[in-house]
C-alpha cells in the first residue's frame, strides 16, 4: 500500500483482507466437505445437499457464495465448477489445497496469539499440530503430490540417481512423511526411517504407507531425532529443521553427521523469501515475516541462507548449496 494511501484507501485494504479470509474459509468448507468434488458434473443443489449430507438451503448459500467466487457457475437450475476450477478435483490437487488452507487456519490462530505466552508446538492438541504438518509436506497418495515431488528430486543434481541405486534415506522430524513416502513409492528400490517425537503423526505416516503399499520398505521410529541409532548407515538424511527448537538443532545436526556414511546427503528445507527485505513487499517475503513469527513463538531460529551454511558446517558438513525450486526452497550439504 501507498505510504500516502488515505483513509479511504486503507479501509479498502482491510476489507480486501477480511474477505480473503473469509473465502479462504468459504474454500476450505467446500473442499472438506466434498461439495467441490460432487459439482465436478452438473448437479442440482438438492442432489448436491444430498451428496454432502446437509440441509439445502445452507447448501443453496454456499454455492451462491462459490458462484460469486467464481469456483462454480450456474446451467439452470444445476451448478458445476467452473473451468478455471475443475483442474483443483484432478490428481489430487484438492487434496493439497484442503490441507494448505487447514494449516493456513492453524497458523492464524498463532499469529493472533503470539503476543501473549508463546505458543509451543505441542499446544492446541493434535488436530492444529496435524494441520501443521500436513500443510508443509505434500500429499503422497495424490498424483500431484507424487508429481511434485519428482520435479523436486530432478532440481537437485544427482538425487535422482542416488535414489534409483536403492538409497537408504533418513527423516529426521518425519511428521506425516509425505515428502519420504512419495519418494519411496516412486523409487521402489528405496528404504525410508521417519523418527519423530510425535506418536499421533507417526500413527497417520504408518497408515499412508499401508495405503501407498510401501510399509515393507519404510519405518516409524518414535524417538528423540538427537538420539536415534542405527545398525546401518544412511545415504540421505533429511532434516527438517523448521520443527526443531534452537536447544535441540545441535544434537540433531551431529546425529545426522553420524547417521550418513562418507559422502552421505544432508536436505534440509530453507525459509523462502530470506533474501528479500520486508520491505519489499513481495509475497516471499510477506511469507516469510509471517512464518517467522510462528518459529519464533517455537524458538526454532528464523536462519538466512548463510546463517543456516553456517550451522551446517559447523557441525562437521561440506559443501552446502542452496537450490531454489519452485515448490521449494533446500539446502543440500555433504558428509566428508
Amino acid at each position: 500500500m501507498n505510504a500516502e494511501a488515505g483513509p479511504s484507501a486503507v479501509m479498502m485494504a482491510v476489507t480486501d483482507l477480511a474477505r480473503a479470509a473469509e473465502q479462504a474459509s468459504l474454500v476450505r468448507l467446500a473442499l472438506s466437505s466434498g461439495l467441490l468434488a460432487h459439482a465436478a458434473e452438473a448437479v442440482t443443489v438438492a442432489d448436491l445437499a444430498a451428496a454432502v449430507n446437509a440441509p439445502r438451503e445452507p447448501v443453496a448459500a454456499v454455492c451462491t457464495a462459490l458462484v460469486a467466487l467464481g469456483a462454480l457457475h450456474r446451467e439452470g437450475t444445476r451448478v458445476r465448477l467452473s473451468t478455471t476450477w475443475k483442474p483443483l478435483v484432478e490428481g489430487g490437487l484438492d487434496v493439497l489445497l484442503e490441507r494448505t488452507l487447514q494449516g493456513a487456519a492453524a497458523r492464524q490462530d498463532l499469529i493472533e496469539g503470539s503476543l501473549a505466552q508463546p505458543a509451543t508446538y505441542w499446544a492446541g492438541g493434535g488436530t492444529r499440530r496435524r494441520a501443521l504438518a500436513e500443510s508443509v509436506t505434500l500429499p503422497p497418495a495424490t498424483e500431484f503430490g507424487r508429481a511434485v515431488t519428482q520435479g523436486l528430486i530432478a532440481g537437485i543434481p544427482g538425487l535422482d540417481e542416488l535414489l534409483a541405486s536403492g538409497a537408504r534415506w533418513l527423516e529426521l522430524g518425519c511428521g506425516v512423511a509425505g515428502n519420504a513416502l512419495a519418494t519411496a513409492y516412486l523409487y521402489p528400490n528405496v528404504h525410508v526411517v521417519g523418527v519423530d517425537i510425535a506418536a499421533d503423526l507417526l500413527d497417520v505416516a504408518r497408515a499412508s504407507a499401508r495405503q501407498l503399499g510401501v510399509s515393507d520398505r519404510v519405518q516409524f521410529v518414535e524417538c528423540d531425532a538427537g538420539s536415534y541409532t542405527d545398525d546401518k548407515l544412511f545415504d540421505i538424511v533429511f532434516w527438517s529443521q523448521f520443527f526443531f527448537p534452537a536447544a535441540t538443532r545441535k544434537a540433531a545436526l551431529d546425529n545426522a553427521l553420524a547417521r550418513l556414511r562418507p559422502g552421505g546427503l544432508l536436505l534440509c528445507p530453507v525459509l523462502p523469501g530470506d533474501r528479500e527485505s520486508p520491505e519489499s513487499g513481495s509475497p516471499q517475503a510477506q511469507q516469510a515475516a509471517l512464518e517467522a513469527i510462528i518459529y519464533r513463538q517455537w524458538d526454532v531460529p528464523v536462519l538466512s541462507d548463510e546463517e543456516l551454511a553456517k550451522e551446517v558446517t559447523g557441525a562437521g558438513f561440506t559443501d552446502t548449496r542452496v537450490h531454489r525450486l519452485d515448490f521449494a526452497t533446500v539446502m543440500t550439504a555433504f558428509r566428508p
